[in-house]
């Protein structure tokens, strides 16, 4: 991610196999994730999108009071959502390499730095916002080509 080679390995895939793959990184059920996924094709480096989402969901589940996520996908935008504070910097702050809101002796602080990272690296947008005591995590693809099913 951080070389300047910046090679992907793009192959169009469904987005219930990226799903499923996060899962499987994440070594864990479906049982604290909420789902609502209308599946479409991409065309993404499976592996490195994969982490994308699992960081996400990694993040919504450790994060959350309720230990919840909620997942909304469609070829616009993928959405995590979970209750918790708002975040007390900008998602910039959080994007840097080895940041931490807080020191903690799980993870090195690299997680939404890779999201960031692979989203411009396929040219998406990485956004985040705060509603109804709720955090919301988007990859926006809305500006980018995506093959629709």
């Amino acid at each position: 991610i951080t070389s300047s080679m910046n090679v992907l390995y793009k192959e169009e895939t469904d987005f219930f196999h990226i799903y499923k793959n996060s899962l499987d990184l994440m070594l864990i059920t479906s049982n604290n994730i909420s789902v609502k996924i209308r599946d479409f094709k991409l065309n993404v480096d499976i592996y490195l999108f994969s982490i994308v989402l699992k960081n996400l969901i990694d993040n919504a589940i450790k994060f959350s009071p309720d230990s919840h996520a909620t997942l909304i996908a469609n070829n616009k935008k993928i959405k995590v959502i979970s209750k918790g504070d708002k975040l007390k910097h900008s998602l910039d702050y959080y994007t840097e390499p080895f940041s931490q809101a807080e020191k903690r002796s799980d993870g090195f602080g690299l997680g939404l730095y890779i999201v960031q990272k692979t989203c411009e690296l396929h040219g998406f947008k990485f956004r985040y916002h705060y509603e109804n005591g709720e955090n919301h995590f988007i990859v926006d693809m809305s500006k980018t080509l995506t093959i629709t099913s």
